[in-house]
């Protein structure tokens, strides 16, 4: 039997409870297991791409709308993963699901070494004249204006509506080959490493968000906002980079828009993706062949190093 001041102890910790933790602590049993196909487990590994002997201005093709777009992209990376480590970070505690709680800290890891391999890939960048300063500038300027008007839980459905559009991505990158074609192979290991990863914890922060019954309007609502955010600035950025390289008013140019807005555009080809989250019971996982994830990570073991060996400092939860 518990004595009074005991019982008295565990009603006083019941009530101090918000309501997340509430829901969280009486749902913990009832959840379903997290879906995930079989053989996918959220994993960190550090990597080593070899750019110390450098890699063409214009590295895909030869073609300096697509090798920028892709240069541009990288630098949204560094605030970028620090705004999705910080949303799973801020409502880890709510969360009483060890398998859920065990890939937060995978994917923490991960996407804290994504922007340390990408950190390497934009100083190559910024040594040969590429204005990386500039472009990160405008996605942190977009990123910071989103972590003071979100709440928590706003922030996490920018977070999963972000995850959403990396993922389908990576679907591309690997289902569509020419979209790459031409590309510096040391170039395209890192992006190919980058894709596999964010297609394997696709469906982490959405699990979060699941978990923690997040409204379905947060979620329909913050993916058109941050959809046209990434989009948008990613635009801005790589018509600024071409101007600046006096590669603006070109055939080049036209060709790009067309590889990103044309019927079998990279953009274009997000719309299907783009409709099935709005679905009320959409899930990351449903529908998606991802072979290709352990497709690569078994033919690209060069690439995999030892932890003792590295310098990088990976984000942990």
């Amino acid at each position: 039997m518990q004595s009074s001041s005991s019982q008295s102890r565990i009603e006083r910790q019941h009530a101090e409870r918000t309501p997340l933790q509430e829901r969280a602590a009486n749902d913990q049993f009832d959840r379903e297991p997290l879906q995930r196909p079989h053989g996918i487990k959220v994993t960190y590994r550090r990597m080593r791409f070899q750019f110390e002997a450098g890699f063409p201005r214009y590295w895909v093709e030869g073609s300096a709308f697509k090798s920028l777009f892709w240069t541009q992209l990288s630098t949204a990376f560094q605030p970028g993963e620090k705004f999705f480590i910080d949303s799973a970070r801020a409502l880890k505690d709510e969360i009483h699901d060890p398998a859920l709680l065990e890939e937060i800290a995978e994917f923490c890891r991960q996407e804290g070494h994504h922007t340390a391999q990408h950190i390497k890939f934009d100083r190559v960048n910024e040594a040969m004249g590429v204005d990386i300063a500039g472009c990160r500038k405008r996605y942190m300027w977009i990123l910071n204006r989103a972590r003071e008007r979100l709440t928590p839980m706003q922030m996490l459905a920018a977070t999963c509506a972000l995850e959403h559009f990396t993922s389908a991505f990576a679907d591309q990158y690997f289902n569509t080959p020419e979209l790459f074609e031409g590309a510096d192979p040391r170039v395209e290991a890192l992006w190919a490493w980058h894709a596999v990863e964010e297609a394997e914890h696709r469906a982490t922060c959405y699990d979060i968000y699941r978990q923690l019954d997040g409204s379905y309007f947060d979620r329909i609502d913050t993916l058109i906002g941050a959809w046209t955010m990434i989009i948008g600035c990613a635009v801005i950025n790589t018509l600024v980079l071409l101007k600046r390289d006096k590669r603006l008013f070109t055939l080049d140019t036209l060709a790009g828009l067309n590889y990103l807005f044309g019927v079998r555009g990279l953009i274009t080809r997000l719309a299907p993706t783009f409709v099935r989250y709005l679905h009320p019971n959409f899930h990351p996982w449903t529908a998606v062949d991802a072979s290709y994830i352990a497709r690569w990570l078994r033919d690209n073991s060069q690439y995999f190093e030892d932890a003792s060996l590295s310098d990088d400092q990976p984000e942990s939860p």
